[in-house]
């Protein structure tokens, strides 16, 4: 098969939604297919990806072909030029598929920018190809977690028609999502008869794969406690109760957050107004220091707001995993990360608004050998549940099912 995938970003660029597709392309390939990819010249996290802008370039011939689309790179520091990287990169999708060679046999849409489900329905019944869909972010009920449109509201049943339509026809093979809550959530939108899978994702730090596979597991420290949060600090987390804990948990923690976004000013805030608590601030670290940067810590962070369930599954958890350390996490019990983290025993979840509860989880991250033995717990786990190249394969086999 001749598979198109359409999504914003694609490496060199350091977007985990490129990290991810460059594995299941690589797995296509080695399986005999022929795939392209159509992404834009960068701008992730306000960054060029270093491409020469203006042209497509063919990937090697023995990888996937890379189609770059000239479109703007202002990235995601102003939502005025967000809106006009996805339009003139939803322009430049459009005029590749339109006079694309050889004609595709199935496109299948990612979820940067929202709504590409629409341009791979159109164009697959154009060029005589079908479609699938890999979701990363469910829309719109990311947006209606966002606060951007309420429900219900013409504008929310406009946008869920979009969906429909998007996902929908006899030429959509199958929609791929990333944990059960988002499966359930996206089903909302799919006829009965459209197929619906989830395949969890996998960590993108360079080396995370290969210490698993050593069957290594990094030493921990007594004292101080580092816990980091690292990666986006997007309005989908909670920030409040760690805050709260660095102010008030006393000596012997260090509180590191690296990253970047909507919420990073919310922590610098409390950083400067409460000097006394123990708080770090970082950048994004790259890919290729990404695994040193997550070993550095005892303990990671994470959290999702309980609306934000479902609309989407950060992948932090899974590279945290990989390198054999626990997770304190924020947010419910029934969410993805909250599941796996309580299967595998590889963490703490702490129900948001609830200090008692984050007390007592500290108390335990006090001691070592607890920590030593969820980090234990969650590198086994990640062998077998956040295997790259096993998640990678299997996706690989959904998204071309006939």
């Amino acid at each position: 098969m001749h598979i198109v995938f359409l999504n914003q970003y694609y490496p060199p660029d350091e977007a985990p939604t490129g990290l991810m597709l460059e594995a299941v392309a690589e797995s296509l390939v080695e399986l005999g297919h022929e795939v392209t990819i159509v992404c834009a010249n960068g701008g992730y996290a306000g960054t060029d990806s270093s491409i020469e802008r203006g042209g497509a370039s063919d990937g090697a011939s023995t990888g996937p072909r890379v189609l770059r689309i000239g479109a703007t790179g202002f990235g995601r520091s102003s939502f005025i030029g967000k809106l006009l990287d996805y339009l003139t990169y939803y322009l430049g999708v459009a005029g590749m598929l339109a006079f694309m060679r050889p004609s595709p046999d199935r496109i299948v849409a990612l979820t940067t920018p929202p709504y590409l489900s629409i341009l791979a329905r159109i164009f697959s019944g154009l060029r005589g190809a079908d479609h699938a869909h890999w979701i990363m972010d469910l829309y719109p009920d990311v947006m209606t977690a966002h606060g951007m449109i309420r429900r219900p509201s013409g504008t929310a049943s406009f946008l869920e028609g979009l969906a429909r339509f998007g996902f929908g026809g006899g030429r959509c093979k199958m929609v791929l999502t990333l944990g059960p809550d988002m499966a359930a959530r996206t089903k909302v939108y799919l006829t009965e008869s459209t197929p619906c899978e989830w395949v969890p994702l996998w960590g993108t730090a360079e080396t995370g794969q290969a210490k698993l596979e050593r069957g290594t597991v990094p030493e921990n420290r007594e004292d101080p406690v580092v816990l980091m949060y690292s990666g986006n600090m997007g309005l989908g987390h909670r920030f409040g109760e760690f805050l709260e804990a660095a102010a008030s948990a006393g000596q012997g923690f260090r509180w590191r957050f690296n990253g970047d976004g909507k919420r990073r000013p919310e922590i610098e805030a409390f950083a400067t107004s409460h000097p006394e608590a123990p708080i770090e601030l970082g950048p994004y670290v790259p890919r290729s220091g990404l695994a040193a940067h997550l070993s550095s810590a005892d303990v990671h962070l994470a959290s999702l707001e309980p609306s934000w369930d479902g609309t989407m599954v950060p992948s932090k958890l899974q590279g945290i995993f990989a390198i054999g350390r626990p997770v304190l996490f924020v947010g419910s019990t029934t969410c993805s990360m909250g599941q796996w983290i309580l299967q595998s025993g590889g963490g703490w979840v702490v129900e948001p608004g609830n200090p008692s509860a984050m007390r007592e989880a500290l108390d335990e991250i006090r001691d070592p050998r607890i920590r030593a033995s969820k980090g234990e717990a969650a590198r086994v786990y990640s062998f077998w549940y956040f295997n790259r190249r096993f998640n990678a394969g299997r996706i690989a086999a959904h998204l071309t099912t006939s």
